[in-house]
């Protein structure tokens, strides 16, 4: 079996068990040394539709935090540093951006929470000199995404995704993706046999891996998940929403 040929049908069976329509594979530019970004560039999906926008986006592997909470004592959360920017001709609103974190292994799905004491604690250790003026998701939804003009540098929106239920629910998961929702106006309406309406959304879905299980997770463990030489990153489209069918 060629290469080309073992690499569509990984990305089928990548697809399949997602959960969706196709998965467009990416060639994600990996972090220099000294930077933990990886950038995710835009890239067509099967869905797209002429005029369509997708927007830059960067971030770190998910790390862990224990942080000490008033009135609630010790919260381990886990979190996601990020940064968004956007070469479109226009400012662009984000006003859906989510990140919903899905354990493979463990089937469990995890919604950004960000938590004032532990959004305050994650910014104060990975931006203390607040150079990024780091801010939750609902912050980041609140203004468009400046417009990078071409050959300049790139005018980011840097946030923080966080989700305090994993260690609690699924501390033991080896395998989990990240799928980040709101970075593009597309969107599909696939009709059903009875009628009803699958509304999927163009979405980053961003796959890692966690070797360890134990009780005391390391804050460094999670690392991007190469899939076979895929590579981590893809443009799927996801269901959303499902609408019924109209009334006769």
């Amino acid at each position: 079996m060629s290469p080309g040929s073992r690499r569509n049908i990984l990305v089928t069976l990548l697809a399949m068990g997602f959960g969706v329509t196709a998965a467009t594979p990416v060639i994600a530019q990996a972090p220099r040394a000294g930077d933990p970004f990886s950038t995710v560039d835009p890239a067509t999906a099967a869905g797209d539709k002429p005029g369509n926008w997708t927007l830059h986006f960067r971030y770190a592997p998910p790390r862990i935090i224990t942080v000490d909470v008033p009135g609630k004592g010790k919260v381990t959360a886990w979190y996601m540093v990020y940064r968004i920017f956007n070469t479109t001709s226009t400012p662009q609103a984000v006003t859906s951006l989510k990140f919903d974190l899905v354990t493979k292994d463990l089937n469990t799905t995890h919604l950004d929470e960000p938590q004032p004491a532990v959004f305050k604690a994650i910014a104060a250790k990975e931006d203390p000199e607040k150079n990024m003026n780091l801010l939750t998701t609902v912050q980041v939804t609140q203004n468009p995404i400046p417009v990078t003009k071409p050959d300049s540098f790139p005018r980011y929106v840097s946030g923080i995704a966080i989700w305090t239920d994993v260690d609690l629910r699924a501390n033991r998961t080896n395998k989990f993706s990240v799928y980040v929702s709101g970075l593009s106006d597309g969107l599909v309406a696939e009709k059903q046999v009875d009628a009803s309406q699958l509304i999927k959304v163009k979405t980053l879905q961003l796959d890692f891996q966690k070797p360890t299980d134990n009780i005391r997770p390391g804050v460094d463990d999670v690392k991007r998940e190469d899939n076979g030489g895929l590579g981590g990153e893809r443009w799927i489209y996801r269901p959303v929403d499902k609408k019924p069918a109209p009334k006769e």
